[in-house]
């Protein structure tokens, strides 16, 4: 198995059980909300004189799409506590450094039950592994 799919998984692996929201790795596939959308990428590298990367930057990016802005809010304070900070059982890899909240805001989906915009907000954190 590669590093990268190693990483991804021990990422992933400290994300908490979301009851009553669909999870989703990458991309949404459902019909409609609500769903919490999970991301892991790769933001950059640092090289040795060799050119071979020795240490690599990642995001877990989080986003959760809702009717209702306290249900994305409950199920967001619910990631902060779980995410924070965490350590991955990897320890070629960072704990989590919050990085950035988008706060609520209308999302590009429109309700069909009510014509309005479902709501979204999203979660970033950073952190950084060892080749």
């Amino acid at each position: 198995m590669s590093r990268t799919v190693e990483v991804r998984k021990a990422i992933m692996a400290l994300v908490p059980d979301m009851p009553g929201w669909r999870v989703y790795e990458d991309v949404a596939t459902g019909q409609s909300p609500p769903w919490v959308v999970v991301r892991v990428s790769e933001t950059g590298r640092s090289g040795a004189e060799d050119l071979h990367a020795i240490s690599h930057d990642g995001v877990l990016d989080i986003r959760v799409v809702g009717r209702q802005g306290d249900g994305i809010s409950i199920a967001m304070d619910r990631l902060k506590a779980a995410l924070d900070g965490a350590t991955p059982a990897d320890r070629r890899i960072s704990r989590l450094i919050p990085d950035q909240d988008s706060g609520l805001y209308a999302a590009e989906l429109t309700d069909p039950k009510t014509s309005f915009p479902f709501l979204m907000r999203v979660l970033n954190w950073r952190f950084a592994w060892s080749s």
